[in-house]
């Protein structure tokens, strides 16, 4: 498993969780080796960057600095020896075990790497800790620290707002202009889940990037709100709006921001996380509703309208593609979820179904292709326990299915029918799921039928955007107008 590399650790209240950093002013941050000798090569290859004098933060437990460090290296050992994640070669973006800073978590894969299990018992009406009013989309929630992130649009402008993750209250809003107007879906947007990166050596605060339906790129500060930089990258790059808008959340790989654009001769775009600056631009391919994934440092997997790209980093060159799509009225939007020995699995309805291809090599090869096992419009699986869990069906034709696959043999395990589309979480051996009524299940991903654990019902709604776990905390977002939604936390017990 690769590490993304942080300069430093961020110490302000950005990161402020049960595991507190020591709060310290600029000129103090510098390297620090691991407290204890026979963890320092442990910490050099994982990179971590301490903090040299510690100032209690508010609200810290008092454990005395060493101990801080041990407790979160050693758990961090733990997290890479223990969790399914091992396998998984995509780059963690988060510096939190319980965060959840991007589409699909903290390696983009479904897994809720690092949190406890959820307890089976739960109430019968759910725990809603708070309610927020924000405006239209799909976007799903991000969560860092104690700050809950939902990318929204207020009438003419897109609109980052940060929320306080225990008690729902607005800290800061960012905005900029929004233009997108819907054609076959009344919402407006935005629909992407907002990506945040850490601090680099220009800034001491990690960015969140945000991706509008109408395909401007903004920059926005963690801490402060204030809007770093903003760019109309679709209008720059004529890129066509598609069926529903802009809809690929952007990849952050060290300095590189990633945009699946679908522009005329930019379908995927690199830009400066710093300065918003284009990089390279990639292929003429349209865009899809996927979301990239890394491979490792220098390599992406980028799911376009119709192929599947592997390309570097660096230079934007497609070192190896597949075909991944079908013509017609038709999307790939499940995110390629990493399944260990470089392996990715790909799943998308109509008629397209599941593809396994490996990226060793810096070359995509396609071990199982068009397979109908599991074909999802949009949801996309999680792997556990050896197995697939994923949506195989559409929204629109039916009632889809959930489906149980043997990893190594591809045999359906079991299937649940008539379940209807639903997002996946993946904790330990648990499945958390969240069908777009609102119903709320956790089952058991080591049985050999499909075994409920527990479930409860939301407020009646739709639940469409992609939701958030962050310490027994589950942020979904219910989108009962076209023109307004609603963000729920609701405590799950642990």
């Amino acid at each position: 498993m690769y590490v993304n590399r942080f300069r430093r650790i961020q110490c302000g209240p950005t990161l402020r969780r049960r595991i507190v950093i020591p709060q310290c002013g600029p000129t103090l941050r510098r390297r620090m080796s691991c407290p204890l000798p026979s963890l320092t090569l442990f910490c050099n290859i994982c990179q971590l960057s301490f903090i040299s004098r510690s100032i209690p933060t508010r609200g810290a437990t008092s454990l005395p600095l060493p101990q801080r460090y041990i407790f979160t290296v050693l758990l961090f050992a733990v997290l890479l020896t223990l969790s399914p994640s091992r396998l998984l070669p995509t780059l963690t973006i988060s510096a939190s075990a319980q965060d959840w800073p991007q589409i699909m978590g903290p390696d983009r894969s479904g897994q809720a790497t690092g949190q406890a299990e959820l307890s089976a018992s739960w109430p019968q009406a759910p725990n809603i800790a708070w309610q927020a009013d924000i405006g239209s989309g799909y976007a799903g929630p991000a969560v860092v620290g104690e700050q809950v992130l939902a990318l929204h649009r207020l009438g003419q402008q897109e609109l980052l707002e940060s929320f306080d993750l225990s008690t729902g209250k607005s800290h800061w809003r960012a905005a900029w202009p929004a233009s997108y107007r819907s054609s076959i879906d009344p919402d407006n947007g935005p629909r992407c889940v907002p990506t945040v990166a850490p601090s680099t050596a220009t800034s001491d605060s990690p960015t969140v990037i945000c991706y509008g339906a109408a395909g401007d790129l903004a920059a926005v500060d963690l801490d402060s709100g204030k809007l770093r930089w903003h760019r109309k990258l679709r209008s720059e790059y004529r890129a066509d709006d598609g069926y529903f808008g802009a809809g690929s959340a952007p990849l952050v790989v060290g300095q590189r921001v990633i945009v699946c654009l679908g522009g005329k001769q930019a379908g995927i775009v690199a830009v400066d996380l710093s300065s918003g600056k284009t990089l390279w631009t990639s292929s003429d391919y349209d865009a899809s509703y996927s979301a990239p994934v890394a491979v490792d440092p220098q390599t992406a997997l980028v799911v376009t309208r119709l192929n599947t790209v592997l390309i570097d980093l660096d230079t934007g060159n497609v070192l190896s593609e597949i075909r991944f799509g079908s013509r017609g009225p038709t999307v790939n939007a499940a995110v390629p979820i990493p399944i260990g020995s470089g392996r990715f699995l790909l799943t998308a309805s109509y008629g397209v179904g599941m593809t396994i291809v490996s990226t060793n090599h810096r070359k995509l090869e396609e071990i199982v292709s068009g397979s109908q096992l599991l074909s999802s419009q949009y949801n996309t699986p999680v792997l556990t326990a050896k197995r697939i869990i994923g949506i195989d069906g559409r929204e629109d034709v039916g009632l889809a299915a959930l489906r149980c696959i043997e990893l190594d043999s591809q045999k359906v395990l079991w299937t649940k029918v008539d379940y209807g589309t639903a997002h996946l979480i993946a904790i330990g051996s648990q499945v958390l799921t969240l069908a777009i009524p609102g119903r709320v299940a956790l089952i058991d991903a080591t049985a050999d039928d499909y075994r409920e654990l527990a479930h409860t019902q939301l407020p009646d709604g739709t639940y469409r955007a992609p939701p958030a776990l962050s310490s027994g905390k589950f942020i979904v977002r219910d989108n009962h107008s076209a023109n307004k939604s609603k963000l729920l936390c609701v405590e799950l017990a642990r």
